[in-house]
């Protein structure tokens, strides 16, 4: 049977953060590849706010009509039915870098404990994915070393009057060896950078940032595109993969077919979860799905009651924090503080125990002394299945999602303990706080992970041991969910990844080595 001939040497699946970081040292090293986006060029973000949805208790940044256009299409996409488990992706250029919120950090060797890789494996990606995304952060505080050492770091953006208050409190305080507070560590430039520009503290992150300091995938394209053998394909929507000789092909909605002799998917885990099910066998099965369970809480610092809201600043995480609760190396929860002097009224009012309007008033009052503090757990603590069937290349989805039993304990327990950490900082709990419905945080994971020896598992280059030459880059391949945000350390996977496969020997055809 003759090969059909190749539409590139690899075909990247994606235009998010994974998707450019595998498909930058690709290009960087000569090799030709095609990239296929299911949209097409987004609007600038942040050209208009405007105002959120009706509140479903979801967070304020999955509310904004930009997040909806984003997000609305996967869900139909994907067609999954879902329980207690809200199905988080993006059909759009850049993916969910989009519409996240910039918070990163290091997985340490701890982190790593089960995975069949090294803190030096992934070092050398840290910093090449740091160098050219630029995140601003400390390098000499309380949670530099937590956060990790590999990148430069530009200056942290000046934070606002009562996140200043509230670390001028522990910078005085008598240390706890079981807590740390520090800067966040955001890619976020306070620089200017290729096209991108800095920070000019608009309040305007929510609704995205026109400035491109915030760091969108949709950014690195320009940067891809200056190579000759690198294409952008889109509208196209990846329907089907097929093993054929010597190769890949894949169907789109279009109904062309495009081929290559290796494929990167960087659909989003659960974009990636619907295009390799079919590959398991004609059949059904269960996955378990990771998630990092959150704990949203309010706090209120009384020495800024009656303060005026400040009139520049950004929306991110401003510091960030860790907590250790037990002995063991992963033991630990991390989260972020966030002012939210510039957040719309309506993101808070709905879970305060009043009435809307006076809820509304009570919020505005308060707002200029009230930070929210988000707490993350490890994805140990998830309990989300992923029921699947196969008939031919037709899939049903139902997606479970839950925790692990003792979980409510735990976080009950954590949130007392953090309590009394905070007051003792001069900041107070309110009433409100809540765990997240799982998926909303978007630390998804562990469906294919890499060192299991099971059908669904993926070698240290992501391949699926039942389909040789796919690679899986995106967080589908995590082997855990820790407390830290992982979408750094996707991209510095995913961009690991890409340098291996650059050195492989070079092919102008399918499987026909040049």
């Amino acid at each position: 049977m003759t090969s059909p001939t190749a539409d590139a040497e690899f075909i990247v699946i994606g235009s998010g953060p994974a998707g450019v970081s595998a498909a930058i040292p690709l290009v960087e090293a000569g090799r030709r590849v095609l990239m296929i986006d299911a949209a097409g060029p987004s609007p600038v973000p942040g050209e208009r706010r405007d105002p959120l949805v009706p509140d479903d208790g979801l967070s304020p940044k999955l509310r904004t009509a930009a997040a909806r256009d984003l997000v609305e299409p996967f869900r139909e996409t994907l067609g999954a039915t879902e329980q207690n488990f809200h199905a988080l992706g993006a059909l759009g250029r850049g993916g969910l870098s989009r519409i996240w919120g910039g918070f990163v950090a290091e997985l340490d060797e701890a982190d790593l404990t089960g995975w069949p890789l090294r803190a030096d494996d992934l070092r050398p990606s840290y910093r090449a994915v740091t160098e050219r995304i630029g995140i601003s952060g400390s390098t000499d505080d309380d949670l530099a070393g937590f956060y990790g050492p590999s990148g430069p770091m530009l200056p942290a953006p000046e934070i606002g009057p009562t996140a200043s208050l509230l670390l001028e409190r522990y910078r005085s305080s008598a240390k706890n060896d079981d807590f740390a507070l520090g800067l966040a560590r955001n890619a976020l430039l306070t620089q200017p950078r290729d096209e991108r520009q800095d920070c000019d503290l608009r309040q305007a992150c929510l609704w995205g940032c026109p400035r491109g300091a915030i760091y969108d995938a949709a950014s690195d394209l320009s940067r891809l595109r200056r190579h000759p053998q690198f294409r952008l394909l889109d509208n196209a929507t990846a329907q089907h993969l097929r093993q054929t000789e010597g190769g890949w092909e894949i169907a789109l909605q279009n109904g062309e077919r495009l081929h290559a002799p290796r494929v990167v998917l960087a659909a989003g885990v659960l974009g990636t979860l619907k295009l390799v099910l079919p590959l398991l066998g004609p059949n059904s099965g269960e996955l378990r799905l990771q998630h990092s369970p959150v704990l949203a809480t309010p706090l209120l610092l009384p020495r800024r009651l009656f303060a005026a809201a400040p009139s520049q600043g950004y929306t991110l995480a401003q510091l960030g924090f860790r907590f250790r609760h037990g002995a063991t190396p992963d033991a630990y929860v991390t989260g972020g503080l966030y002012e939210v002097a510039a957040l719309p009224p309506s993101s808070f009012a709905a879970r305060l125990p009043m009435g809307r309007r006076a809820a509304t008033e009570i919020f505005r009052a308060l707002a200029p002394p009230l930070l929210v503090a988000t707490t993350y757990f490890p994805g140990a603590w998830s309990a989300n299945r992923v029921r699947w069937r196969s008939i031919g290349e037709n899939i049903t989805l139902d997606i479970h999602g839950g925790t692990a039993p003792g979980f409510d304990a735990l976080a009950a327990d954590v949130r007392s303990r953090l309590g009394r950490i905070w007051r003792g900082l001069g900041a107070f709990m309110l009433p409100g706080g809540a765990v997240a419905m799982p998926g909303t945080d978007a630390h998804l994971g562990g469906l294919f992970p890499m060192g299991s020896t099971q059908p669904e598992g993926t070698n240290t280059l992501g391949e699926l041991a039942l389909a040789p030459g796919l690679h899986l880059v995106d967080g589908s391949v995590l082997p855990a969910i820790p407390s830290k945000p992982t979408t750094l350390t996707i991209m510095a996977n995913a961009d690991r990844i890409g340098r291996a496969l650059a050195q492989l020997p070079d092919t102008n055809a399918m499987g026909v080595q040049a």
